[in-house]
């Protein structure tokens, strides 16, 4: 297919305030060395153009301009399919590697980074992700990233959004050591950042149905597909030596086929050429129910549809999704993924490749802000994007398979695979895996070689469980403050947030660090509005607008916006199906109960039966709750006031309190819930 696919209309409108620039499609232009750059050695392509280029407005008549592209597109021109110039400056004594280097290390996986908290000078050091399809690890990379955490981090494990892990703290000359031992350890970086198809999420539950076996399988045949060709990965951290095993062979005909102009023949890179793509690219496999996946906030989101005996029979396709923002650009936004049709099984492959062909040959180059493939199919509409793609296709898209209700499930506690064995999900607040909880975990999967999945909600699975293991290590975990569901903080179970500061450059305030007390504190606002225990919401914070902790779907999002202050979000829904909207801005931290108790109050009040604090702010409106934000007084007094006093001594309090702590409460919450299961219990007539 010729690189220009055609021109759009001078804008389109997204709705009556959103207006994106104008786009003209791709055209190829000749390679423009930077002064003293290094120029690949390989040929051209034959056939299609060796660059690819966008530009944002039209050029004007008679202009000979040169189309405008980001510096990031040169980097990645000149960088020899992912080599230069990182491999000449990890040789260098430097802490830091240039600007250039630190945009091609992101295609193997890492980021550099500085500890923000240290003023006055810039302690370099760099996160380092992995690539997990589905969130697999085996027994023995887990092992090898708990112990690179210990040697040459910072002695935590991260566990992300996307099912993988990060490992904070890497300083440049431990680089090659950390990457070599992933890699031997049946372990990945390769592509979990950069302008490329980051890490493909399925759901982590190890269930031997046949539905999930499938979605999982596909998620792995998806993510080959992806994977750079090149060899740069290998070349710089195993000295060449390409340690992975043998691709599935029908990965290997997709991705050679270029029967509809999808590859660039001869080149060390046939899907993405020397360009790559536009911005990151983002993929997520599921079944039908499973919204474990955050599935339409995604680039492409894949559902398998089976027939009535659960035989898969293929895939319903969305795309489209993307959380990312800039504040104050209103033409940028986070979108919900659409559908797009429905192919049968054996061309899932194609399909997908077809889609990442047509954002890699239109999606902007020009500015990485409208670079995403949502911005395309908005200004484009999804006919024409879906036209299109069936150009690179070669069919026709079916109709889209009805579906059933979306539901998030997590997982958590104990659960039966299907084969005899149990798994058991456990919460790790925000994915950080850290001291007593670090130890306990690594002598429960050490001891009885157990397998991993990381679940996008940032936690964690131990599969394949004989049930005679149980109770040992439900006791190890425990005291380690890793407890069942049952035992955490219902708001905890579904909070997710960024890491933020110290080591984000992007971050504008706290995230991680904050979210703990910010929990607490809605908590707290609960018990004082008179909500139940037992009852919750979806809460996400990020300390910047990028959306990396997905805060547009939560029911209550709060997003960076400033030094300890953040905008509010409201309106999306437990299921993860519904785009929360921006409620205030500029709130700052300790005025947070000012928002939050009228809101949560009203909630209570006003609700229908059974109603989500998502639905319900959604069905007030804006208008409403922020008239009653304002003209706030404070709850209207209880006809009946209970005062129960928990303790008659100081020592039982104490007990009660460092008990709490391990589960992220106070002395009160865990005593009231220590009650209520025992009441509960009686009216079972059970004793527990």
């Amino acid at each position: 297919m010729a690189a220009m696919i055609g021109a759009a209309s001078a804008g389109i409108s997204i709705d009556s305030k959103l207006h994106i620039p104008a786009f003209h499609g791709l055209r190829p232009v000749s390679p423009s060395p930077l002064p003293g750059a290094f120029v690949a050695p390989h040929t051209a392509m034959q056939g299609r153009p060796s660059v690819i280029t966008a530009v944002a407005m039209p050029l004007k008549p008679g202009t000979t301009t040169e189309p405008k592209r980001s510096k990031v597109e040169i980097f990645k021109e000149q960088s020899d399919f992912l080599r230069y110039p990182l491999n000449e400056e990890l040789k260098t004594d430097a802490p830091n590697i240039n600007e250039p280097a630190t945009q091609i290390i992101k295609f193997h996986g890492s980021y550099q980074q500085t500890n923000r908290d240290e003023r006055g000078w810039k302690s370099y050091q760099f996160m380092l992700r992995t690539k997990n399809p589905c969130g697999k690890v085996p027994n023995r990379l887990y092992l090898a990233m708990d112990e690179l955490a210990d040697e040459f981090g910072t002695g935590t494990l991260r566990l992300t959004t996307r099912q993988t892990f990060q490992l904070h703290g890497v300083l440049k000359q431990n680089l090659k050591t950390v990457m070599s031992t992933i890699i031997k350890n049946m372990g990945s970086t390769l592509g979990a950042c950069g302008d490329l198809n980051r890490n493909v999420l399925a759901p982590a539950a190890p269930f031997l149905r046949k539905d999930y076996l499938f979605a999982q399988e596909t998620a792995d045949n998806i993510a080959a597909l992806l994977t750079p060709q090149s060899g740069a990965y290998y070349d710089l951290w195993v000295d060449g030596e390409k340690i992975m095993s043998a691709e599935p062979p029908e990965v290997v005909r997709v991705r050679n086929d270029n029967s509809h102009g999808t590859n660039f023949p001869d080149s060390p890179e046939p899907i993405y050429g020397t360009q790559f793509l536009p911005r990151k690219f983002k993929i997520a496999v599921t079944v039908p129910t499973d919204n474990s996946v955050d599935i339409l906030t995604n680039d492409i989101g894949v559902v398998v549809v089976t027939d009535d005996n659960g035989e898969p029979q293929g895939f319903n396709i969305y795309v489209g999704g993307g959380m990312g923002r800039t504040h104050r650009v209103e033409a940028t936004f986070p979108r919900l993924a659409e559908p797009l049709g429905y192919v049968p099984k054996d061309d899932i492959l194609y399909a997908v490749k077809a889609i990442v062909a047509t954002q890699r040959d239109n999606g902007r180059r020009d500015d990485r802000k409208y670079s995403r493939m949502k911005y395309l199919i908005s200004e484009w509409g999804i006919e024409k994007f879906r036209s299109v793609v069936e150009s690179y296709y070669g069919k026709k898209f079916e109709p889209f398979r009805g579906l059933p209700e979306w539901e998030f499930k997590s997982y958590l506690g104990w659960h039966e695979q299907g084969d005899g064995a149990l798994f058991c999900g456990l919460h790790v607040d925000n994915g950080r895996i850290k001291g007593a909880m670090k130890k306990a975990l690594r002598e429960v999967i050490e001891k009885y070689n157990l397998s991993v999945r990381l679940t996008p909600n940032q936690n964690i699975i131990l599969c394949d469980i004989r049930r005679a293991w149980k109770r040992p290590i439900t006791t190890t975990l425990a005291q380690a403050g890793l407890l069942q569901p049952r035992y955490v903080d219902p708001l905890n179970t579904t909070a997710m947030a960024c890491p933020a500061l110290p080591l984000c450059p992007l971050a504008i305030t706290e995230a991680e660090r904050g979210i703990p007390d910010i929990l607490k504190r809605i908590r707290a606002v609960f018990d004082k509005v008179g909500l139940k225990y037992g009852e919750s919401l979806v809460v996400r914070i990020t300390g910047c607008p990028n959306g990396c902790a997905r805060p547009y779907m939560a029911e209550l999002g709060l997003v960076g916006d400033g030094p300890n202050s953040y905008q509010i979000w409201l309106g999306g829904t437990p299921n993860q199906t519904t785009l929360a909207k921006c409620f205030m801005n500029k709130v700052k931290v300790q005025d947070l109960e000012k928002v939050f108790e009228p809101l949560f109050y009203t909630w209570k009040q006003k609700r229908e039966r059974g109603e989500s604090f998502g639905a319900f702010t959604e069905r007030t409106g804006f208008d409403k709750l922020q008239e009653i934000v304002e003209n706030w007084k404070g709850p209207e007094p209880s006809r009946a006031q209970y005062n129960l006093k928990l303790f008659t001594d100081r020592e039982t309090y104490e007990a009660m309190d460092s008990l709490a702590k391990l589960q992220n409460k106070n002395a009160h919450q865990l005593a009231m819930e220590v009650i209520r299961n025992y009441v509960a219990s009686q009216h079972n007539g059970k004793s527990e």
